[in-house]
């Protein structure tokens, strides 16, 4: 009796008493995960039901790209295991240097031929949008807000007010964006898309504190006008319905959330990802959003934290629909021999779990 009183002091004050094996068993109620675009196209809504279909019971693994078109990060993880992971991220945050739309570009995201091979061999397809903007000091780009000359005073208020600076060149880039997603959209490619991410920052945590990014510079409310004027431009005006809308949370930001009728899965991003601290956003999120789906998209070591084991984050009861650890340019450049993020020995012990789906395993499903 006393044990179990100290047990249940200790789970109070910690953040609740763990998640037992039998709760973990219990049989999940998943016919309330749906797609909030309701003209999602047949293989977007085939993706949504795998991802269903794997949650609670498996997690899907998955890797950034290096900045542009590229799965190096995935052949990394080939190379030290001999399998692939099952998710790609790619990024847009270099649309500005590309080919088609800069005659000085040094990359193409015209030329989709890597995310349609990795489609085709059976990998899912992640896009998110480090949407970058012009410095202040007029030559940079940046996703940075403040006043500083490599920081940007670009306004999301302004964005969805026509005419304005802001909307026009907003207007610009979101349809190039718009014309590389329909380009995959024909080719029958659905894309799990994370926009806008990381919003609020820090601006929760203490006094001083605030958004890292332009979107969130100006507070939840001009946020969330931002979020539904883009999903309503993609969606409704430019018809994109092969994407998977994922709102990133910070997890004491529910002022930013923009809606279950434009989310279709909420995102967490940890680089101080041990296995508590885990278990309890991963329990809090999926109280909050009982209607979603919630998965790790961002994650790797700290500063000085080393992430994890998988398998102790998994057991600890943080049942994700994928994790994603993030890319180390100095390790792909050959100017590292450890990779900062996640290296071979944790994809080594990840990949030895049963419960950790590779791309072989979606391939199967989508066929």
């Amino acid at each position: 009796m006393q044990k179990s009183l100290l047990f249940l002091l200790l789970a109070l004050l910690t953040g609740g008493v763990q998640t037992t094996r039998a709760q973990q068993s219990e049989p999940m109620d998943k016919s309330k995960f749906q797609l909030c675009n309701k003209n999602a196209t047949r293989e977007t809504q085939r993706v949504f039901d795998v991802l269903k279909e794997y949650y609670g019971t498996h997690v899907i693994s998955g890797a950034c790209c290096n900045i542009d078109w590229n799965i190096r990060e995935a052949e990394n993880v080939y190379k030290w295991t001999g399998r692939w992971p099952a998710l790609t991220m790619f990024d847009f945050m270099q649309i500005h240097a590309s080919k088609d739309v800069n005659p000085n570009g040094w990359m193409d995201y015209s030329d989709d031929s890597v995310v349609r091979d990795w489609w085709k061999q059976g990998g899912l397809v992640s896009i998110m949008w480090h949407w970058q903007v012009p410095a202040n000091n007029g030559s940079d780009k940046t996703c940075s807000p403040g006043s500083e000359p490599g920081q940007t005073s670009f306004d999301a208020t302004k964005v969805v007010t026509p005419g304005t600076a802001e909307n026009k060149l907003a207007m610009k880039q979101m349809s190039q964006v718009a014309g590389y997603l329909k380009k995959l959209q024909k080719a029958k490619i659905p894309v799990i898309w994370r926009p806008y991410h990381e919003a609020a920052g820090n601006t929760y945590e203490y006094d001083g504190g605030g958004a890292w990014f332009w979107w969130g510079a100006k507070g939840s409310e001009a946020y969330k006008k931002l979020w539904r004027f883009t999903y309503d431009y993609f969606v409704n005006q430019q018809g994109l319905n092969n994407l998977i809308w994922v709102w990133t949370s910070q997890t004491q930001d529910h002022d930013w959330y923009p809606g279950d009728d434009v989310v279709d899965i909420v995102a967490r991003d940890s680089y101080y990802a041990l296995q508590y601290p885990l278990m309890k956003e991963f329990r809090q999120l999926s109280q909050q959003y009982p209607n979603k789906m919630i998965t790790l998209a961002e994650c790797g070591n700290g500063d000085e934290v080393n992430m994890a084991p998988l398998q102790k984050i998994w057991e600890q009861g943080a049942r994700f629909s994928w994790f994603m650890p993030w890319y180390d340019a100095s390790y792909n450049q050959g100017e590292e021999t450890e990779h900062q993020f996640a290296g071979e020995q944790w994809w080594r012990d990840a990949f030895a779990l049963p419960y950790v789906v590779t791309r072989e395993m979606i391939k199967e499903k989508l066929k």
